[in-house]
């Protein structure tokens, strides 16, 4: 076990800066957000067969587990859009030679995003079943 733990850090421990960081997170938000489409069309879908075959869908979905996952969707949508942004500011705008600091600022602006949907949604976790 110590070769391992000592084998990682020799290899991939250097491997880890804001950089990789940022183009590892876009890939697992944007897989993320791509795997969330499926269900969400599935839900909206209901739509079509009338109101109260959407109302009895999304009834399904009042659950403290769905409001969790809401509140991490938004911490996803967060960093996907703002990274988003910071790429085009890169690779367009030529900042390249800030892009740790444009990282940093961005993770700055997802921990506002998320502290402010926790305002909204962590009371709605913790809240007793109606």
């Amino acid at each position: 076990m110590a070769a391992v733990v000592a084998y990682v850090r020799r290899t991939m421990l250097p491997l880890v800066n804001a950089g990789t960081l940022a183009w590892l997170l876009h890939r697992v938000t944007g897989v993320a957000l791509a795997l969330y489409l499926i269900p969400h069309f599935v839900y909206v879908n209901a739509a079509r067969g009338g109101a109260a075959a959407f109302d009895r869908e999304l009834a399904g979905l009042a659950t403290p587990l769905f409001a969790v996952a809401e509140w991490l969707l938004i911490a996803a949508v967060a960093f996907h859009a703002f990274n988003g942004v910071r790429i085009i500011a890169v690779d367009c705008i030529d900042l390249a030679p800030q892009h740790k600091r444009l990282f940093w600022l961005v993770l700055l602006a997802c921990t506002a995003v998320f502290l402010a949907a926790s305002v909204l949604f962590v009371p709605r976790i913790l809240a007793p079943a109606a």
